[in-house]
């Protein structure tokens, strides 16, 4: 026979109390616990005085309850840096687009296909971290990196656009061919390797799925690493398309298919803004290649 001890009322029956109130209006409100159907497996933890209950819903609850709680906490700290970044990768969408073409296998077609799939992928770890995923968002963040530097790998070396169509070009090789262009994919790579893709120490630290604040320091990361990835999805764009760019903003043609990174003073200093100092044009001239493409 079922017992109904922990059976939750409905909410339009009347309170157990006594109180001649619905459920819903009177002891419904604050009921300590979820329907007895409902609930995987109770704990009391006594250190901290309380009950945790595992619910069956956890997942619809991540989804559709807190999941957007925690989106709306990061979109109210992130408005004016998701406004700026998305400007950004607009630009790079403006080269981009005009030569998609999933007939052709060319060197155009190619990387705009590329650089399409790392805007999808830098998409989506932007909804990653929305949703409190701070960890999971680094680990999203290197095939992005990964991107781009298989595109600079296409650009520079002769032979890499058919090694690329022909399955023998390694994405994962592919780093010390960019970091020769822009060194900050080195560092950057490293990072996301090290910190987020590699299983380490850091990876058994159980890290909460809650609310974004000013001094969440995931915060802080994952906004300056979204800046870095768009700036360098703008600045692959621009090299890989430069014949459709009637003012460049960071490459000089130098002549017989040779490029250096050269921005404006006025770029610099826009720059230094955008990136806050992560990214240092010194850094970049002192150590880069000029590359053919």
């Amino acid at each position: 026979m079922k017992s109904d001890v922990g059976k939750r009322p409905g909410r339009n029956a009347q309170c157990p109390c006594g109180s001649g109130r619905k459920f819903k209006h009177c002891h419904g409100k604050n009921y300590p616990y979820p329907p007895f159907e409902n609930i995987a497996s109770i704990a009391i933890d006594k250190e901290r005085q309380r009950t945790v209950f595992v619910t069956k819903d956890i997942l619809i609850n991540q989804l559709h309850r807190d999941g957007p709680m925690i989106a709306r906490s990061f979109d109210a700290l992130a408005k004016k840096d998701l406004e700026e970044i998305s400007a950004v990768i607009a630009d790079a969408i403006t080269l981009i687009y005009r030569h998609i073409s999933p007939e052709d296998d060319d060197y155009m077609a190619t990387c705009a296909a590329l650089l399409s799939s790392a805007i999808s992928t830098f998409m989506a770890s932007v909804e990653v971290a929305r949703h409190g995923y701070r960890r999971p968002y680094g680990a999203i963040c290197r095939p992005v990196v990964e991107t781009l530097s298989t595109i600079l790998q296409i650009a520079t070396e002769p032979d890499a656009l058919s090694k690329f169509h022909d399955g023998k070009l390694q994405s994962t090789k592919s780093i010390a061919a960019a970091k020769k262009v822009l060194p900050p994919f080195g560092m950057l790579y490293g990072l996301l390797s090290n910190q987020f893709v590699h299983i380490s120490k850091a990876h058994a630290t159980f890290e909460a799925t809650i609310k974004y604040t000013e001094k969440d320091q995931a915060f802080a990361f994952v906004i300056s690493n979204l800046r870095v990835n768009a700036w360098l999805i703008y600045v692959v764009s621009e090299l890989v398309f430069h014949s459709d760019v009637a003012r460049p903003r960071y490459w000089k043609n130098l002549g017989s298919g040779m490029f250096a990174y050269d921005p404006s003073e006025s770029e610099r200093d826009w720059l230094s803004g955008f990136l806050g100092g992560l990214v240092t044009d010194d850094a970049i001239q002192s150590a880069s290649e000029p590359p053919p493409a």
